[in-house]
């Protein structure tokens, strides 16, 4: 991503088997069976893996998976070329709403993977209207509510 530049908030939306209420899917699998992995439909939901580089990005995450809390987490990550404990990968699961903005003057460059191919219908836009530098007001005002 170059300096001055952002990706607003999306979301890749998460797999919910048919006929089941989203809120209850949603408890069963992440906190009465949190280690049954084989209730995870990895294939057919998008998983993004980021590992920064080089430069410095700010990453807004937002918990929107129904029945759970609304989390939110607002963190700055640096790249391999700034090592230090401010270095992190990060895995974002389906349902997690995020948005990245270079930090600084200097072009961030990551490693970004997927669990599955890319698919224009995974890519949820939520507040994306200006991806630019300065902070928008839709950001704040979406990561900050209740």
């Amino acid at each position: 991503m170059f300096a001055g530049t952002a990706k607003g908030f999306h979301i890749h939306p998460p797999h919910l088997p048919a006929g089941i209420d989203p809120a209850k899917w949603f408890h069963r699998l992440y906190l009465e069976e949190p280690l049954n992995h084989t209730l995870r439909p990895y294939e057919q939901e998008q998983w993004d893996v980021m590992f920064f580089l080089q430069g410095r990005v700010e990453v807004f995450l937002v918990d929107e998976r129904i029945g759970l809390d609304r989390r939110r987490m607002h963190i700055f990550i640096d790249g391999d070329d700034h090592r230090g404990k401010n270095n992190a990968g990060i895995v974002i699961p389906p349902g997690v709403a995020h948005a990245i903005r270079v930090e600084g003057t200097t072009d961030a460059m990551m490693v970004y993977g997927t669990t599955t191919k890319f698919d224009p219908a995974f890519e949820g836009r939520i507040a994306d209207d200006l991806e630019r530098a300065t902070l928008p007001a839709e950001w704040q005002k979406y990561f900050g509510a209740a």
